[in-house]
C-alpha cells in the first residue's frame, strides 16, 4: 500500500512538471553540475532531476513495477545512469522524454557553457557601453564649427579644380538650402557668393556664429537671418546705438556683447538687447513683435545705417512697420517691397535713395502711410566701421559719383488710386515727374499729401476735391499751372494749402471762404517761367499769378493762422472781416496789387498772435515810399516790416 502511495505521488509531480512546460517554453531548469549534464536527441528537451523523496536514504532510487505503456529515461542513479520508469498511458498525450546514453567524457557544446555565457554577456555590456560613449560624444562635437581632421597615408594626384571645403554638420544640416531657396532673391545661390557678401556673413553667423543654433525648420529661422542679414547690409557695428557686438577694443571678440542702453525722446533710459547677440531676435533694439515671437516691426530711425536695402528683407512676411529714416542709405527703392502683403508703413525720409520707385510698390495695398521724402540734396553724413565718410547729397554717397537728384518716376499717375487704404503720401524733395491725375481722388482715406519739391506739371487735378478728409495738400516747389480747382470748398477738413512757387494763375474760388477749418494759406510767389539763352529759368514776379480781391467772407476762417500772398497781382483793399481772425500770426501782403489803409481790425490783432519777440517777419506790406519818392503803396501803421512796391526793397532787406 506504501509502493501504491508513492507511485501516485509520483505520476502527481510528473504531470506538475509536464504542465509547467506547457506554459511556458522559457523555463529550462538544468541539471546541476555535481549531478552531470546531458544532451538530448530533440532541440528543447527539458530535464526534470531525480527529487529527493524519490530515493531511498542509500541514493538508489525505489524499485518500481514495469508498466505496460511506454518506457522513459526520466531519472538517474547517483552514478548517472538511467533509471526506466513506467509512465501512466493517461499522460501520454502531455511529453515523452527520450533517453540517450550518457558519456561521461563528453563535454556540452560551448553555447551551452554557463560560463561562456556569462562572459559573453558581460561583453556584450562593455561593447554597448563603449559604443554609446562614442555617439554622445560624436553627437555633442558636431554642434561646433571645428573640423578635426586625420592623416592619412594616401596622397592624390593633384586636379586642376579646387578642392571643396570641409562641411560641418550645420552645413550638411539643409539650413542652407532652406535660406538659399526661401529667402534669397533674383536666383542667387550661396555657391561661389564672395565671402565678404552680406548674405554670406548671415549665413555664417546663423551656422556658426549664432549661440542659439537654430534648426533648419525652426519657425523663427527665416527672421532671424533676415535681421542679421540687414545688420550685416547695414554696417551694424557703426551705428549709433545697439549696433556694436564686440568688446570694446578688442575687435577679435566678436558677439560677445549682450545688452546696449539708449535715452529715449523723454529723456528716459532704456534697456535692449545687440543686434547679432544670442538673445532672441524679438529683443533687439528697434525690432517690434507680437506675442507669438513674430517680427511686425522694425524702427531704426537716425541710428546711422550704411548701405543699400537687401530685397530679402520682403521676407519678413508679417511687417506691417519699417522705419529706417534719418540715416545713410543708398541705392534703389526694392521693388520687393509690393509684395509684402501685410505691409502698412514704410518710412524710408532722410536717406540717399535714388532711381525710379518700382511700379510693383502699387501692389502693397494695404499701404496706409508711404513717406520717401528727403532724397534729393539731402546733406548728412555718417562714419562706416572702418572710419570712411559717406555724404548722402552725393549718389551712394561718394562725390565721385556726383550730386544725388533722388528719386524718380510718375508716382502719381493712373496706378495712384491702387492704394485704397493710403492715409499719408510723403513725396517731398525727390525728383518726382508727370501730371497729377484725377485718379488721386479715389483715395478716399487720404489725409496728408507733401509732393513739395518734385518736377510734377499740369493742373491741380479736380478729382482732389473728392477727398473730404484731405488736410494737407502740399504742392509747391513744382510746375503746376492753372488755377485752383472751383470745387475746392468741397474739401471740408482742409486745414493746410500750399502752391507756392509754381505757374499758377486765375481768381480764387468763392467756395474756397466756406474752408473754415482752413489754418495755413500759402499762395505766394508765383512764378514767371521763360526761355532765356536756351535756358529755361523761373522768378516770382508780382505781375503773374493769383488775380482778384481778398473777399470779405475771409472772416469765417476763424482757425487762419498763416495766409501769405505776396508776389501775385491782387487787387483791391484789405477787408475789415481779415481781423475776426484772432488765430493769425503771420500776413505777407507785400508785392500785390492790394492799396489803401489797413484796417483798424486787422492792426488790433498785433496785440494778439500777430506778433514777434524780434518784431519783424510777421507783418509784410508795402507800406514802404514806392520808388522810395513816392507815396506807399497801402497805408499801414501796425506792419513789422515795410516794402517798396516798385523796388522790391524791404526794411529788413537794407
Amino acid at each position: 500500500m506504501a509502493e501504491e502511495d508513492k507511485r501516485k505521488k509520483r505520476k502527481g509531480k510528473k504531470k506538475t512538471s509536464s504542465s509547467r512546460r506547457d506554459r511556458s517554453n522559457e523555463e529550462t531548469p538544468s541539471i546541476p553540475l555535481d549531478q552531470g549534464e546531458a544532451e538530448f536527441a530533440n532541440n528543447n528537451p527539458t530535464l526534470v532531476p531525480v527529487q529527493d523523496e524519490d530515493i531511498h536514504a542509500e541514493g538508489v532510487p525505489f524499485a518500481i513495477s514495469q508498466p505496460e505503456a511506454v518506457v522513459e529515461t526520466n531519472a538517474f542513479t547517483e552514478d548517472g545512469l538511467a533509471v526506466a520508469m513506467a509512465v501512466d498511458t493517461a499522460a501520454e498525450d502531455e511529453f515523452i522524454y527520450a533517453a540517450i546514453e550518457y558519456d561521461p567524457d563528453s563535454k556540452p557544446p560551448l553555447h551551452k557553457n554557463r560560463r561562456f555565457r556569462v562572459y559573453s554577456c558581460i561583453a556584450f555590456v562593455v561593447v554597448v557601453a563603449v559604443v554609446a560613449v562614442v555617439v554622445v560624444y560624436v553627437t555633442k562635437s558636431s554642434k561646433g564649427d571645428e573640423i578635426v581632421s586625420m592623416n592619412v597615408d594616401y596622397t592624390p594626384p593633384p586636379t586642376t579644380s579646387p578642392t571643396p571645403s570641409p562641411t560641418t554638420n550645420r552645413e550638411a544640416s539643409g539650413i542652407k538650402e532652406q535660406i538659399e531657396a526661401g529667402i534669397l532673391k533674383g536666383g542667387a545661390t550661396f555657391e561661389g557668393m564672395d565671402e565678404m557678401d552680406p548674405r554670406y556673413q548671415a549665413l555664417e553667423w546663423i551656422l556658426h556664429k549664432d549661440q542659439l543654433q537654430l534648426d533648419s525648420d525652426d519657425k523663427n529661422l527665416y527672421q532671424r537671418y533676415v535681421l542679421a542679414l540687414l545688420a550685416f547690409s547695414f554696417d551694424s557695428l557703426a551705428w549709433y546705438a545697439c549696433g556694436e557686438h564686440r568688446t570694446f577694443g578688442n575687435v577679435t571678440e566678436y558677439y560677445v556683447v549682450e545688452s546696449c542702453e539708449v535715452v529715449d525722446m523723454t529723456g528716459q533710459v532704456e534697456e535692449h538687447s545687440v543686434w547679432l547677440s544670442s538673445t532672441e531676435e524679438c529683443d533687439w533694439y528697434g525690432v517690434i513683435c507680437s506675442s507669438d515671437e513674430v517680427v511686425r516691426g522694425v524702427e531704426l530711425i537716425g541710428n546711422d545705417l550704411i548701405g543699400e536695402i537687401p530685397p530679402e528683407i520682403s521676407e519678413l512676411r508679417f511687417l506691417q512697420y519699417l522705419a529706417l529714416n534719418g540715416n545713410c542709405l543708398y541705392g534703389n527703392v526694392p521693388s520687393e517691397f509690393g509684395s509684402m502683403p501685410n505691409l502698412l508703413s514704410l518710412e524710408l525720409h532722410g536717406n540717399g535713395l535714388s532711381g525710379d520707385l518700382p511700379d510693383e510698390i502699387y501692389d502693397a495695398t494695404k499701404l496706409q502711410l508711404l513717406n520717401v521724402a528727403m532724397q534729393f540734396q539731402y546733406n548728412y553724413q555718417c562714419y562706416r566701421s572702418n572710419g570712411t565718410a559717406v555724404n548722402m547729397l552725393y549718389a551712394k554717397g561718394n562725390p565721385d559719383n556726383g550730386y544725388n537728384f533722388g528719386l524718380t518716376g510718375d508716382i502719381l499717375g493712373n496706378q495712384t488710386n491702387r492704394w485704397t487704404s493710403m492715409k499719408g503720401l510723403h513725396l517731398f524733395d525727390n525728383s518726382f515727374s508727370g501730371e497729377i491725375l484725377d485718379e488721386i481722388g479715389d483715395l478716399k482715406y487720404l489725409v496728408f499729401l507733401r509732393a513739395q519739391n518734385n518736377a510734377f506739371y499740369g493742373y491741380l487735378p479736380n478729382g482732389l476735391t473728392r477727398l473730404d478728409k484731405l488736410r494737407e495738400v502740399y504742392i509747391n516747389q513744382n510746375g503746376m499751372w492753372g488755377d485752383l480747382p472751383p470745387d475746392i470748398g468741397l474739401m471740408e477738413d482742409l486745414e493746410d494749402l500750399r502752391v507756392y512757387e509754381n505757374e499758377m494763375t486765375g481768381y480764387i474760388p468763392y467756395s474756397f471762404y466756406n474752408l473754415n477749418k482752413m489754418k495755413k494759406i500759402w499762395l505766394q510767389d508765383t512764378l514767371e517761367c521763360a526761355e532765356v539763352n536756351g535756358q529755361y529759368s523761373c522768378e516770382a514776379s508780382a505781375d503773374v499769378g493769383f488775380v482778384g480781391s481778398i473777399q470779405t467772407e475771409i472772416g469765417n476762417m476763424k482757425k487762419l493762422s498763416q495766409l501769405l500772398l505776396n508776389n501775385n497781382p491782387l487787387t483791391g483793399t484789405l477787408p475789415t472781416e481779415l481781423g475776426l481772425c484772432e488765430q493769425l500770426s503771420i500776413l505777407h501782403i507785400h508785392q500785390t496789387g492790394i492799396t489803401g489803409t489797413v484796417p483798424d481790425s486787422v492792426c488790433l490783432l498785433r496785440d494778439q498772435l500777430l506778433n514777434t519777440e524780434t518784431g519783424t517777419g510777421i507783418f509784410y506790406a508795402d507800406c514802404r515810399p514806392n520808388n522810395k519818392t513816392e507815396d506807399p503803396w497801402l497805408s499801414c501803421s501796425c506792419c513789422t516790416d515795410c516794402c517798396d512796391h516798385t523796388t522790391k526793397v524791404c526794411i529788413a532787406d537794407d
